[in-house]
């Protein structure tokens, strides 16, 4: 197999495998707590509560969201310069 046609193949199958070498052993979750509804309301406090503490609940779920897309941008960006790196050592040292 001529280098050229050798190292596509390579570029080719390392592009394509799973990066899961390093990547987490666990999958993440939140700590939100939910809000639990009243089952009466007793008075306009009982609701500001309950209000107040589906807000906290969106905001905690919405940061740990955020939070994870910033993890993935990451991952994706070193899985990316592993490939480029790749390209380059292809490219450069074995043609």
């Amino acid at each position: 197999m001529k280098p050229t046609i050798f190292a596509a193949t390579i570029a080719l199958a390392l592009s394509a495998a799973p990066m899961s070498a390093n990547a987490d052993m666990f999958n993440p979750s939140h700590l939100c707590r939910k809000p639990t509804k009243p089952i009466v309301v007793q008075s306009k406090f009982d609701i500001d509560m309950f209000v107040s503490d589906v807000e906290r609940y969106k905001r905690c779920i919405a940061d740990f969201v955020e939070e994870q897309n910033e993890q993935a941008a990451k991952h994706q960006a070193a899985a990316e310069e592993a490939i480029d790196e790749w390209n380059r050592f292809v490219r450069y040292e074995l043609n």
